[in-house]
Order: structure tokens, then C-alpha cells, then sequence
């Protein structure tokens, strides 16, 4: 199956998590935020967040400084 993440496809196997997702592609979780359909995911959510065909996440990362 096919999602996107920040309008970039990814390939996915079904039932897929979006702790495993977010760790098979190295994305490590602090100052990380990840939204589903403009929701914020809280990270205690992330294991049991199971991803779908044509799901649409739009990660967002901290950026210190000013």
C-alpha cells in the first residue's frame, strides 16, 4: 500500500504501525510531530496508530533558535 508524508509516496506493508513506519525510515520521535488529516498524533499514540492505503501524514520537526 501507498501513503504519503509530507506529499512524498512511500511503499508500506499492510497493518503497519506508525511507530514502525517512523522507525524504519529513521525518523527518531523527539521533536518530531506527526499529523493525520491535520490531528496531531500524540507520541503515546504512535504504537497503536495503524496506517491505511492512501493515508496523508504531514511530519512536522522542532527547530530551535531565533
Amino acid at each position: 500500500m501507498i501513503i504519503y508524508v509530507n506529499q512524498k509516496p512511500y511503499t508500506v506493508e499492510e497493518g503497519i504501525t506508525l511507530a514502525a513506519f517512523m522507525q524504519n525510515i529513521g525518523i527518531k520521535p523527539q521533536g518530531v510531530a506527526v499529523a493525520i488529516a491535520y490531528e496531531v498524533i500524540p507520541q503515546k499514540k504512535w504504537e497503536e496508530t495503524v496506517l491505511t492505503d492512501k493515508m496523508e501524514l504531514m511530519l512536522i520537526h522542532a527547530v530551535s533558535g531565533g
